[in-house]
């Protein structure tokens, strides 16, 4: 078999894979993006540092859920996290290298995991925030309690 063949039938073989991986991708945002996703979240899956004895060089390889033009979904980064206010430049996961789609698959248990408990942990400060307000506005329980049965019908969970 000549280069040119080889070539030609590894290309056939990963395009064809290609086509599954970008489909499993796509399934996967589709399930973790129906979870309820109260905030950006990150897992980091993979660090290192760029110098050994300087704990300030640490790269970071991300996973994450966050909300790109509107929109709740996975996403890839590399953050510095020792670069303080640093926010990483998160890149949708179907517009990642194949490579970094590839090395970041076996990472998507952990991210549903992080969005799991990023909305559980989400739920004290959601009440914190609520009595905050509800002192603020010094409402009674009563119109408070109208309120959010009022919010509950917009939100299509009245009883």
């Amino acid at each position: 078999m000549t280069l040119s063949q080889r070539a030609e039938k590894a290309r056939e073989a990963l395009f064809g894979r290609y086509d599954q991986l970008n489909s499993l991708w796509m399934r996967a945002q589709e399930e973790l993006t129906k979870l309820h996703i109260p905030r950006p979240v990150s897992y980091s899956y993979r660090s290192y540092k760029e110098d050994y004895y300087d704990p300030s060089t640490q790269v970071d390889f991300c996973l994450g859920i966050q909300k790109i033009k509107g929109k709740w979904g996975i996403c890839h980064a590399i953050d510095h996290p020792c670069d303080g206010d640093y926010d990483p430049e998160w890149t949708p996961i179907a517009e990642c290298s194949v490579e970094v789609r590839v090395q970041a698959a076996k990472y998507v248990p952990q991210l549903k995991e992080a969005v799991v408990k990023s909305a559980e942990t989400f739920i004290a400060t959601v009440d914190e925030a609520i009595g905050e307000l509800n002192n603020a506005l010094s409402l009674p329980d009563e119109h408070l309690q109208a309120l959010l049965a009022e919010r509950a019908k917009l939100n299509g969970r009245a009883k």
